[in-house]
Protein backbone atom coordinates (compact mmCIF):
# COMPACT_ATOMS: atom_id res chain seq x y z
CA UNK A 1 0.00 0.00 0.00
CA UNK A 2 2.84 2.39 0.74
CA UNK A 3 3.93 2.61 -2.89
CA UNK A 4 0.55 4.18 -3.78
CA UNK A 5 1.21 7.03 -1.36
CA UNK A 6 4.86 7.75 -2.06
CA UNK A 7 5.74 11.48 -2.50
CA UNK A 8 5.91 11.02 -6.28
CA UNK A 9 2.51 9.31 -6.42
CA UNK A 10 0.94 11.98 -4.24
CA UNK A 11 2.22 14.65 -6.66
CA UNK A 12 0.90 12.72 -9.65
CA UNK A 13 -2.50 12.27 -8.01
CA UNK A 14 -2.60 15.98 -7.22
CA UNK A 15 -1.74 16.89 -10.81
CA UNK A 16 -4.38 14.48 -12.11
CA UNK A 17 -6.99 15.97 -9.79
CA UNK A 18 -6.02 19.47 -10.90
CA UNK A 19 -6.26 18.46 -14.58
CA UNK A 20 -9.70 16.93 -14.08
CA UNK A 21 -10.91 19.98 -12.20
CA UNK A 22 -9.71 22.29 -14.98
CA UNK A 23 -11.12 19.98 -17.67
CA UNK A 24 -14.62 20.12 -16.21
CA UNK A 25 -14.44 23.76 -15.12
CA UNK A 26 -13.13 25.13 -18.43
CA UNK A 27 -16.45 25.09 -20.35
CA UNK A 28 -18.08 26.97 -17.46
CA UNK A 29 -15.21 29.46 -17.41
CA UNK A 30 -15.67 30.19 -21.12
CA UNK A 31 -19.32 31.05 -20.48
CA UNK A 32 -18.60 33.05 -17.37
CA UNK A 33 -19.47 36.72 -17.09
CA UNK A 34 -15.77 37.47 -16.70
CA UNK A 35 -14.88 35.87 -20.04
CA UNK A 36 -17.81 37.44 -21.88
CA UNK A 37 -16.83 40.87 -20.59
CA UNK A 38 -13.23 40.19 -21.65
CA UNK A 39 -14.44 39.36 -25.15
CA UNK A 40 -16.65 42.45 -25.15
CA UNK A 41 -13.64 44.66 -24.39
CA UNK A 42 -11.74 42.92 -27.20
CA UNK A 43 -14.65 43.58 -29.54
CA UNK A 44 -14.57 47.28 -28.67
CA UNK A 45 -10.84 47.88 -28.82
CA UNK A 46 -9.25 45.11 -30.87
CA UNK A 47 -8.08 45.03 -34.47
CA UNK A 48 -10.54 44.04 -37.17
CA UNK A 49 -9.44 40.41 -36.92
CA UNK A 50 -9.68 40.49 -33.13
CA UNK A 51 -13.14 42.07 -33.26
CA UNK A 52 -14.44 39.35 -35.54
CA UNK A 53 -12.92 36.62 -33.36
CA UNK A 54 -14.38 38.20 -30.22
CA UNK A 55 -17.85 38.41 -31.79
CA UNK A 56 -17.69 34.78 -32.92
CA UNK A 57 -16.69 33.68 -29.43
CA UNK A 58 -19.47 35.74 -27.87
CA UNK A 59 -21.92 33.86 -30.10
CA UNK A 60 -20.40 30.54 -29.03
CA UNK A 61 -20.39 31.44 -25.33
CA UNK A 62 -23.90 32.93 -25.05
CA UNK A 63 -22.75 36.55 -25.13
CA UNK A 64 -25.99 37.95 -26.56
CA UNK A 65 -26.11 40.71 -23.94
CA UNK A 66 -22.60 41.88 -24.85
CA UNK A 67 -23.36 41.87 -28.58
CA UNK A 68 -26.49 43.93 -28.03
CA UNK A 69 -24.48 46.34 -25.91
CA UNK A 70 -21.95 46.65 -28.72
CA UNK A 71 -24.72 47.95 -30.99
CA UNK A 72 -24.68 51.06 -28.80
CA UNK A 73 -21.00 51.72 -29.57
CA UNK A 74 -19.90 54.96 -31.23
CA UNK A 75 -17.68 52.89 -33.54
CA UNK A 76 -19.33 51.91 -36.83
CA UNK A 77 -16.97 48.92 -37.40
CA UNK A 78 -17.81 47.57 -33.94
CA UNK A 79 -21.54 47.92 -34.60
CA UNK A 80 -21.24 46.21 -37.98
CA UNK A 81 -19.44 43.19 -36.52
CA UNK A 82 -21.88 42.91 -33.61
CA UNK A 83 -24.92 43.21 -35.86
CA UNK A 84 -23.64 40.51 -38.19
CA UNK A 85 -22.82 38.23 -35.27
CA UNK A 86 -26.29 38.58 -33.74
CA UNK A 87 -27.93 37.10 -36.82
CA UNK A 88 -25.96 33.84 -36.47
CA UNK A 89 -27.74 32.62 -33.30
CA UNK A 90 -31.04 33.98 -34.61
CA UNK A 91 -30.68 31.81 -37.71
CA UNK A 92 -29.50 28.77 -35.76
CA UNK A 93 -31.90 28.91 -32.81
CA UNK A 94 -34.44 26.46 -34.30
CA UNK A 95 -31.88 23.89 -35.43
CA UNK A 96 -30.50 22.63 -38.72
CA UNK A 97 -33.81 21.99 -40.46
CA UNK A 98 -35.04 25.55 -40.02
CA UNK A 99 -31.68 27.04 -40.97
CA UNK A 100 -31.59 24.83 -44.06
CA UNK A 101 -35.03 26.02 -45.18
CA UNK A 102 -33.90 29.61 -44.75
CA UNK A 103 -30.91 28.87 -46.98
CA UNK A 104 -33.10 27.17 -49.60
CA UNK A 105 -35.39 30.22 -49.65
CA UNK A 106 -32.38 32.50 -49.98
CA UNK A 107 -31.09 30.47 -52.90
CA UNK A 108 -34.49 30.77 -54.60
CA UNK A 109 -34.38 34.55 -54.21
CA UNK A 110 -30.92 34.65 -55.78
CA UNK A 111 -32.28 32.70 -58.74
CA UNK A 112 -35.19 35.20 -58.99
CA UNK A 113 -37.64 32.42 -58.07
CA UNK A 114 -39.68 34.65 -55.77
CA UNK A 115 -42.75 32.41 -55.61
CA UNK A 116 -40.56 29.42 -54.77
CA UNK A 117 -38.90 31.41 -51.99
CA UNK A 118 -42.29 32.44 -50.62
CA UNK A 119 -43.44 28.81 -50.64
CA UNK A 120 -40.34 27.72 -48.73
CA UNK A 121 -40.74 30.48 -46.13
CA UNK A 122 -44.43 29.72 -45.70
CA UNK A 123 -43.57 26.08 -45.13
CA UNK A 124 -40.89 27.17 -42.67
CA UNK A 125 -43.27 29.30 -40.61
CA UNK A 126 -45.77 26.44 -40.47
CA UNK A 127 -43.18 23.88 -39.40
CA UNK A 128 -41.41 26.23 -36.97
CA UNK A 129 -43.98 28.78 -35.75
CA UNK A 130 -41.71 29.95 -32.91
CA UNK A 131 -38.80 30.79 -35.22
CA UNK A 132 -38.57 34.59 -35.25
CA UNK A 133 -36.12 34.78 -38.15
CA UNK A 134 -38.44 32.73 -40.33
CA UNK A 135 -41.24 35.28 -39.83
CA UNK A 136 -38.81 38.16 -40.39
CA UNK A 137 -37.54 36.74 -43.69
CA UNK A 138 -41.05 36.13 -44.96
CA UNK A 139 -42.07 39.65 -43.88
CA UNK A 140 -39.22 41.07 -45.95
CA UNK A 141 -40.24 39.10 -49.02
CA UNK A 142 -43.92 40.03 -48.62
CA UNK A 143 -42.93 43.69 -48.38
CA UNK A 144 -41.01 43.38 -51.64
CA UNK A 145 -44.09 41.81 -53.25
CA UNK A 146 -46.24 44.73 -52.10
CA UNK A 147 -48.26 42.64 -49.62
CA UNK A 148 -47.89 45.20 -46.87
CA UNK A 149 -50.58 44.05 -44.44
CA UNK A 150 -49.30 40.47 -44.54
CA UNK A 151 -45.75 41.72 -44.08
CA UNK A 152 -46.83 43.74 -41.04
CA UNK A 153 -48.48 40.65 -39.51
CA UNK A 154 -45.24 38.68 -39.92
CA UNK A 155 -43.18 41.50 -38.41
CA UNK A 156 -45.44 41.49 -35.37
CA UNK A 157 -44.90 37.76 -34.91
CA UNK A 158 -41.14 38.20 -35.27
CA UNK A 159 -40.85 40.87 -32.56
CA UNK A 160 -43.24 38.98 -30.30
CA UNK A 161 -40.88 36.01 -30.45
CA UNK A 162 -37.71 38.10 -30.39
CA UNK A 163 -38.21 41.63 -29.00
CA UNK A 164 -34.56 42.40 -29.77
CA UNK A 165 -34.98 41.87 -33.52
CA UNK A 166 -34.20 45.41 -34.67
CA UNK A 167 -34.71 44.54 -38.36
CA UNK A 168 -38.26 43.35 -37.68
CA UNK A 169 -39.01 46.57 -35.75
CA UNK A 170 -37.73 48.57 -38.71
CA UNK A 171 -39.84 46.52 -41.10
CA UNK A 172 -42.90 46.99 -38.93
CA UNK A 173 -42.42 50.74 -38.97
CA UNK A 174 -42.11 50.83 -42.76
CA UNK A 175 -45.29 48.78 -43.14
CA UNK A 176 -47.15 51.11 -40.79
CA UNK A 177 -45.95 54.14 -42.73
CA UNK A 178 -47.18 52.60 -45.97
CA UNK A 179 -50.56 51.87 -44.34
CA UNK A 180 -50.82 55.43 -43.02
CA UNK A 181 -50.53 54.59 -39.30
CA UNK A 182 -47.81 57.09 -38.43
CA UNK A 183 -48.42 56.98 -34.69
CA UNK A 184 -47.73 53.24 -34.62
CA UNK A 185 -44.79 53.66 -37.03
CA UNK A 186 -43.23 56.19 -34.65
CA UNK A 187 -43.34 53.67 -31.81
CA UNK A 188 -41.84 50.92 -33.99
CA UNK A 189 -38.94 53.13 -35.09
CA UNK A 190 -38.39 54.15 -31.46
CA UNK A 191 -38.17 50.48 -30.48
CA UNK A 192 -35.65 49.89 -33.26
CA UNK A 193 -33.53 52.85 -32.18
CA UNK A 194 -33.35 51.60 -28.61
CA UNK A 195 -31.44 48.66 -30.06
CA UNK A 196 -29.54 50.42 -32.87
CA UNK A 197 -29.43 54.09 -31.79
CA UNK A 198 -26.86 55.11 -34.42
CA UNK A 199 -28.77 53.79 -37.43
CA UNK A 200 -29.09 56.85 -39.66
CA UNK A 201 -31.88 55.51 -41.86
CA UNK A 202 -34.12 54.68 -38.90
CA UNK A 203 -33.42 58.10 -37.39
CA UNK A 204 -34.59 59.73 -40.62
CA UNK A 205 -37.73 57.57 -40.75
CA UNK A 206 -38.60 58.46 -37.17
CA UNK A 207 -38.00 62.17 -37.68
CA UNK A 208 -40.15 62.19 -40.82
CA UNK A 209 -43.00 60.33 -39.07
CA UNK A 210 -42.88 62.65 -36.05
CA UNK A 211 -42.78 65.80 -38.19
CA UNK A 212 -45.64 64.57 -40.36
CA UNK A 213 -47.77 63.83 -37.31
CA UNK A 214 -47.10 67.33 -35.94
CA UNK A 215 -48.10 68.95 -39.21
CA UNK A 216 -51.27 66.88 -39.40
CA UNK A 217 -52.19 67.84 -35.83
CA UNK A 218 -51.61 71.53 -36.54
CA UNK A 219 -53.83 71.34 -39.63
CA UNK A 220 -56.74 69.79 -37.75
CA UNK A 221 -59.63 72.26 -37.30
CA UNK A 222 -60.25 73.47 -33.77
CA UNK A 223 -63.44 72.25 -32.11
CA UNK A 224 -65.65 74.43 -29.93
CA UNK A 225 -66.53 73.11 -26.49
CA UNK A 226 -69.92 73.45 -24.71
CA UNK A 227 -68.89 76.81 -23.21
CA UNK A 228 -67.54 78.20 -26.43
CA UNK A 229 -63.90 77.40 -25.66
CA UNK A 230 -61.55 75.93 -28.28
CA UNK A 231 -60.54 72.32 -27.63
Amino acid sequence: MRRFFSPLCVKLYALLALFLALFYAWPHALRSDWNRERLYRQLLSGTEKERIAAAENLVAYSGREQLLKALQSDSAPVRTVAMSALFDPWVAEEGEEAASLLQVAGNSIERKNIQGALNHLTRLTRMHPFFAEGWNRRATLLWQLGQVEQSLADCRKAVLLNPEHFAAWQGMGLCQVRLGDLAAATKSFQHALKLIPHDRQTQLYLRWAEDTLKREKQMQPKQVGPKGELV
